[in-house]
């Protein structure tokens, strides 16, 4: 059956979070702080982290600020979980949010979808969109009805990607964090109610 294109593009909006990903293929940053090098240790060991486990890679003491369930109709789309250190988020400081999908998902178009998003927000440089289009479209992967990625801001506004619990990229761009986060946590977002969710407001 095909779906009406209100419904196929908010169903692409979900997948945004996986668009971003520098994979090691001369994109992703040598992580230097020994928590973070503990991080790259596990992944060699192919030992999967909890998301719980992620965010402690990050912060102090994190707990889950919120989450929240992107259903469009009756389509599930997926799980959303924030943490922060105490629970308390803040956009300057470290945070993780995880994604855990309820469908199958492809394509290039997540890429231009995760754009738009970008642009809804408010981000008008469309030199800079263009260039994350570009990265988002070389590496975007196909994914898996039960999979998770999770992003992490640190407190150097750098952005790290895990998927399945293994940690697949990172994003030095403080302006691309802002960004990408923003299409979740921003006052301006599409999804106003999931926010609040996310954020413990409701």
């Amino acid at each position: 059956m095909k779906l009406p294109k209100k419904i196929l593009s908010s169903m692409l909006f979900a997948l945004s979070f996986t668009s971003v990903i520098y994979t090691a293929v001369g994109h992703a940053k040598t992580l230097e702080t020994p928590t973070q090098l503990s991080v790259s240790t596990a992944a060699v060991d192919n030992t999967p982290l909890t998301f719980m486990q992620i965010s402690a890679q990050y912060m102090q003491n994190p707990k889950v600020v919120g989450e929240a369930r992107l259903k469009v109709m009756f389509w599930n789309i997926y799980d959303a979980k924030l943490s922060a250190a105490n629970g308390e988020w803040k956009k300057d400081t470290s945070f993780a949010l995880s994604l855990t999908y309820l469908r199958d998902f492809d394509g290039e178009e997540i890429a231009s979808r995760s754009v738009d998003e970008m642009r809804d927000i408010g981000y008008k440089d469309e030199v800079l969109l263009a260039k994350w289009f570009e990265q988002m479209r070389s590496v975007f992967p196909n994914v898996k009805e039960g999979e998770n990625i999770t992003g992490v801001m640190d407190e150097n506004q750098h952005t790290h990607f895990y998927h399945e619990g293994e940690l697949v990229g990172s994003i030095e761009d403080k302006s691309f964090g802002q960004s990408f986060f923003g299409i979740w946590l921003n006052e301006k977002t599409s999804e106003p109610k999931m926010r609040k969710q996310l954020l413990g407001l409701l």
